[in-house]
């Protein structure tokens, strides 16, 4: 098996992909791309057109992944133009209450009019009689969906309440009117949130000659930009003034309806393949036979949650063998998800993370992942291959399951900018790759696996096998991520010609450009943000123990008092989170000098590790709370922490009961000895790397304690109970199940 392997190729830096109409921004300089070859990009000052500027390639690459400079995709779009002249900075997230419900309510009825006219192949032509009888059943429909009643199995139990927030049917003058904004905002939502605004233009009939001149700009309907036709008359009308003003014979114009007739009587595939790409294109109008056409890195991602039995996985892996008689009963029954997410052009495996159950937390980390560094990990764990692959996707395909449908991830598609694709249920061919996959990655580590052995947990005073059990799963998850760099990645793939994953993504990077994920910590925050609600205080808005304060904070705390904000918190970085004021959300900055990047589970560990080993010098200030961490870094578990290989992913609901037992009132405060927080992080001895897997590095102490506690506050009510209830025998299970605690 082994002879098959190919020799890894040299990755130097991706081709970034660009548009004139994106901005890249370095030293709050914005730039607009002009032109690209093969050695780098032009770029042209917004605020000068007469300043220019080459970059090359490798620079631009390490520019971005550095953070050095940022890259906004489409920022310059005329329908991003529209969106902020509207709305300003806001986003979709912003928009609460009636407004946001409506607007998404309105985009389910503009999507079943999309399916209409790709199941008729042309745009409908109903009477208004037909059109407002089939809004008036796409509501029943949507409605249905919403209660649940086409769903022949559910999990609800039978007694509980469900609530929908509908709306009525809207006429057909207010559909056709929301469609159009829907579409000239290239299929934003927030281009439908209802706003208040005065009479429209009135378009009077004129004669139609000079159909040529009005031709050549009837194809720029065919454009990336994504006009609307309103809009390109416009611009049609613009330019037929411009061009009389110099003839002696002035153009005739041609009607609004005789100018879009020449735009419907276009090619419905070129006209689709020119405004959205051809990866869309090809979705929309079914043209799949026997594979997937995927053309570019990031142009189709697929995504899954695997379930997986414990027991099997061991089982296919391996490791049944070497496990304990204590550890074969107590995986029986227990399960485990595992998501991933692989780019179809170069099969390469973008993201790969295990959770205690499919949820919307791990789906958004898992998304996160593709757009994210991820070499730090694959030093992790000790894979000679490093993992290389991020890109901003295009388009993502995922299944209808709840860990996918839901507020948090749709509103991170929306904010990232990102195609949200979810296939018919039972079309298992409209996402190959993926299925594929899962049944693929755990025969490849089996042979690896061979001849491993698991240190001697056993010999530890506080023995708990379900506790062990859940390390073990963790040096797992471990070993699949190992496994997926070094094997999977460099194994020979039938559909790719037989070359490996690995060595297409680095050609396919390397020839032709991709859409390079923002590393901007900004963007970031504000996409993949955890709401939070604290309130301002002496030293702006702690939160866990962290002072955030700045001047606009400060115009706040003067006009309203000590009230509650709404903050966002990017938990792999604190170094500074955004405040939702009465003019929107503004970014604030740390007080106390914290490093970027700085992820929140270092911090936490950090202050539990001084709780319980340092009591009195906990409370001292700053200057510990650095100390600690440095230590994680010099010991290895900063790089643990930061790799987040644990199968448990913590919600805002999680983390205020951290915040509430770890920090409560204090607040970090900054002195003249406070060490600074060293940015470099050692890697832990590994013990894959001299063929045994280790006991316990990879759970964060805080997450075993918690678990102690939570079963021990059980046991403390049920005896409190049993006291009070003497009348009646009261039985309590206490589960020892760390997958049911979490």
């Amino acid at each position: 098996m082994l002879t098959d392997f190919q020799k890894p190729s040299l990755f130097h830096h991706s081709i970034v992909k660009m548009r004139v109409a994106d901005r890249f921004t370095e030293n709050d300089v914005n730039w607009k791309p002009k032109k690209q070859d093969k050695e780098g990009w032009t770029f042209t000052n917004e605020a000068n057109a007469n300043d220019e500027r080459f970059v090359a390639h490798g620079e631009m690459y390490s520019k971005l992944v550095s953070g050095g400079a940022k890259l906004r995709y489409g920022y310059n779009d005329p329908e991003n133009q529209r969106l902020r002249a509207i709305f300003g900075d806001d986003t979709f997230e912003d928009i609460t209450g009636k407004r946001r419900q409506l607007a998404l309510f309105r985009e389910k009825l503009i999507d079943r009019f999309d399916k209409e006219w790709l199941a008729l192949g042309k745009k409908p032509r109903w009477s208004k009689e037909k059109f407002e009888a089939k809004l008036r059943g796409w509501r029943k429909e949507i409605i249905a969906e919403m209660l649940g009643l086409d769903e022949e199995e559910t999990d609800a139990r039978a007694d509980a309440m469900i609530e929908v927030q509908a709306f009525g049917t809207p006429s057909m003058k207010t559909f056709r009117r929301d469609y159009k904004r829907y579409h000239a905002c290239g299929g934003e939502v927030l281009g439908i949130v209802h706003r208040h605004h005065g009479p429209g233009l009135h378009l009077r009939k004129v004669d139609a000659d000079s159909t040529a001149f009005a031709y050549k700009h009837a194809l720029n309907y065919m454009t990336d930009r994504k006009p609307t036709m309103a809009k390109l008359y416009q611009e049609y009308l613009a330019a037929l003034g411009k061009v009389n003003a110099e003839r002696a014979t002035p153009l005739l114009k041609v009607t609004r309806h005789k100018f879009e007739a020449m735009i419907s009587k276009f090619d419905e595939f070129d006209k689709w393949d020119g405004r959205h790409g051809r990866a869309s294109a090809l979705k929309r109008f079914g043209m799949f036979k026997r594979g997937i056409n995927a053309l570019t890195v990031g142009e189709r991602i697929e995504i899954d949650f695997w379930n997986v039995d414990l027991m099997t996985l061991f089982v296919e892996t391996g490791m049944w063998d070497i496990l304990p008689p204590s550890y074969k009963e107590a995986v029986v029954g227990k399960r485990i998800w595992f998501a991933a997410a692989i780019d179809v052009a170069t099969r390469y495996i973008l993201a790969f993370r295990a959770s205690t159950n499919p949820n919307a937390v791990s789906a958004a980390a898992a998304i996160r992942m593709i757009m994210s560094d991820k070499r730090h990990i694959s030093d992790f764990v000790g894979a000679e291959t490093p993992w290389i692959g991020m890109v901003h996707p295009r388009n993502i395909f995922s299944d209808n399951g709840k860990e996918f449908a839901n507020a948090l991830v749709e509103g991170i598609m929306r904010a990232a900018k990102i195609t949200f694709n979810r296939p018919q249920a039972g079309n298992p061919k409209a996402r190959p790759f993926i299925e594929s996959l899962f049944h693929s990655i755990g025969p490849l580590i089996a042979s690896f696996f061979a001849g491993r052995t698991f240190g001697s947990i056993a010999e530890k005073g506080d023995y708990n096998p379900e506790h062990q059990l859940s390390l073990q799963v963790d040096e797992m998850i471990q070993l699949f991520t190992l496994g997926v760099c070094d094997i999977y990645h460099n194994k020979p793939h039938s559909g790719l010609g037989g070359a490996s994953p690995h060595n297409a993504w680095v050609r396919a990077t390397q020839e032709h450009d991709i859409e390079f994920p923002s590393q901007d910590p900004e963007f970031m925050l504000h996409v993949f943000g955890t709401k939070f609600k604290r309130r301002i205080g002496q030293y702006g808005i702690p939160f866990m123990g962290i002072p955030y304060a700045n001047e606009e904070l400060h115009r706040q705390r003067t006009k309203y008092g000590q009230m509650e904000f709404e903050i966002k918190v990017d938990t792999e970085n604190l170094g500074h989170v955004a405040v939702r004021g009465d003019k929107g959300w503004f970014v604030v900055e740390n007080q106390v000098d914290i490093v970027r990047n700085l992820s929140l589970a270092e911090w936490i560990v950090a202050r539990h590790d001084l709780r319980t080993q340092h009591a009195v010098e906990a409370e001292a200030g700053l200057a510990a709370m650095n100390r600690t961490i440095n230590r994680l870094a010099e010991s290895g578990r900063a790089a643990a922490l930061r790799a987040n290989l644990t199968p448990r992913n913590l919600t805002a609901e999680h983390y205020d009961v951290v915040d509430a037992e770890l920090f409560g009132a204090w607040v970090a405060v900054k002195s003249a000895d406070t060490p600074a927080v060293t940015q470099a992080y050692a890697l832990p001895d590994d013990p894959l790397r001299i063929g045994s897997v280790s006991a316990s590095r990879l759970i964060p102490d805080y997450h075993a304690e918690r678990e102690r506690d939570a079963r021990k506050k059980k046991r403390e009510a049920a005896a409190e109970n049993a006291v009070v209830e003497t009348a009646a025998a009261v039985t309590v299970e206490i589960s020892d199940n760390y997958y049911e605690e979490y």
